[in-house]
């Protein structure tokens, strides 16, 4: 599960959880990117602070792992490439790739999609408030072949409603984030000062 994760939230762990229950998947990887090729622009806290938080998040539960090969590769950090390192470290292994309804309509933009779709399979958790099967079904601008077989990997999320975006302006703003973050995380962003302005 791929993300700048600036900060990790309570959205992600539900969806990690979901895929993972769902998917009967023996483990969920976060792999927090460097630089997402799709946010090259924005200014993200330090990449060590994110993978910290992230790996305070999620050390509770046995099924979730955290990877920083993204960021020990540095630059902009493409899927595809992520991917085949997995696959060269767990040959034989079967990868699927967990997104979000928003990032399937735009997955025809990504780098290497094609080669990607043929390393992995890709999951799709939709978040409240999006359209629903219908509405990314026409918005997927793909071959047929590939659209069919994304769209029968597509599950409702049960994901709480709060963005990293949310998270950082609250944080600047003076307002708590107390449900919204673990509570280390929370720990964590305050004692380091981070997102405050």
């Amino acid at each position: 599960m791929g993300g700048s994760f600036d900060p990790v939230h309570m959205g992600h762990l539900v969806v990690a959880q979901d895929a993972a229950e769902r998917l009967e998947l023996s483990e969920v990887v976060f792999v927090p990117a460097a630089i997402p090729p799709h946010k090259q622009h924005l200014q993200r806290v330090d990449a060590g602070h994110r993978l910290n938080m992230v790996r305070m998040a999620v050390e509770s539960d046995v099924r979730f792992s955290v990877s920083d090969v993204e960021l020990q590769r540095g630059g902009v950090s493409y899927t595809i490439d992520t991917v085949e390192f997995f696959r060269r470290q767990h040959p034989g292994l079967q990868f699927v790739l967990v997104v979000g309804g928003d990032t399937l309509v735009d997955l025809h933009n990504w780098y290497k999609v094609d080669e990607l779709l043929d390393l992995c399979e890709v999951a799709t958790f939709l978040r409240p408030g999006e359209n629903g099967l219908d509405g990314i079904a026409e918005k997927i601008r793909l071959p047929d072949e590939q659209r069919a077989r994304l769209l029968g990997n597509v599950f409702d999320a049960h994901q709480v409603e709060v963005s990293s975006t949310e998270i950082r302006m609250r944080i600047a703003e003076g307002l708590g984030i107390r449900y919204l973050v673990p509570p280390e995380v929370e720990r964590y962003i305050y004692e380091h000062g981070l997102y405050q302005g």
